[in-house]
């Protein structure tokens, strides 16, 4: 169990004994662990944007303000830019942290929602074949299930048949399902067909919301 000096909740709470047991951090550390969301990604995420991509932040920001609403009515959102750093994972980390915050009290101990770095789950799905993987294991067992899933970087290069076909499977069967997706990639949408194919290609970028980040890296900037 998650102690109170790694509690990533700290100056959120008021009130609370953080020497005791607290229920909102046991709850919320199995949401993250069973979503694979590290522990360096659970502190509130705070973006702000320039003009280049205000109109976007805003569209975002109203899908963090209701994130039960995105969910239910099984929403998806594809977050694409050419420049890296520019806040695309952050935003789909930050949706997720806000469904947790709405859910917690009243969710039962199971997987709420996944992170799905996709290079590495095309990877892990390889070594899958000869010895089963944990991470591999752990995505299939709970793709159907969860409410929300990030496919983060979900295209860096073209995919192989395999590749395609496994991620078209879990994909397609999220969408048949009216289940939420978050898409995130550095590719343009010329470039997702070329790299995944027609039938992939149309369901990331054909949801119900394609928003593109222009301006520059931000990373390490405050």
């Amino acid at each position: 169990m998650i102690t109170s000096d790694k509690c990533w909740l700290k100056g959120e709470c008021s009130g609370v004994d953080c020497d005791g047991f607290c229920l909102r951090l046991f709850k919320l550390d199995y949401l993250y662990s069973e979503a694979l969301i590290p522990m360096n990604l659970r502190k509130r995420i705070n973006l702000r944007s320039e003009d280049g991509d205000f109109a976007a932040f805003s569209t975002l920001s109203g899908i963090a303000g209701d994130p039960e609403a995105f969910v239910s009515e099984g929403k998806s959102a594809f977050i694409h830019s050419a420049i890296s750093g520019n806040g695309k994972t952050s935003w789909a980390i930050r949706i997720v942290q806000e469904y947790f915050n709405r859910i917690w009290y009243k969710s039962e101990l199971r997987c709420r929602a996944l992170f799905i770095s996709v290079p590495k789950l095309l990877i892990e799905l390889k070594r899958n074949i000869d010895s089963k993987s944990e991470y591999v294991q752990h995505i299939l067992g709970n793709i159907m299930d969860a409410d929300i899933v990030i496919w983060d970087d979900i295209a860096t290069k073209s995919v192989t048949t395999f590749e395609a076909e496994n991620l078209f499977s879990m994909i397609d069967a999220r969408i048949c399902s009216g289940k939420s997706n978050i898409y995130t990639s550095n590719l343009s949408e010329d470039e997702m067909l070329d790299a995944l194919g027609s039938r992939l290609a149309s369901r990331v970028c054909n949801c119900d919301y394609n928003l593109e980040f222009v301006e520059l890296d931000k990373r390490g900037v405050k």
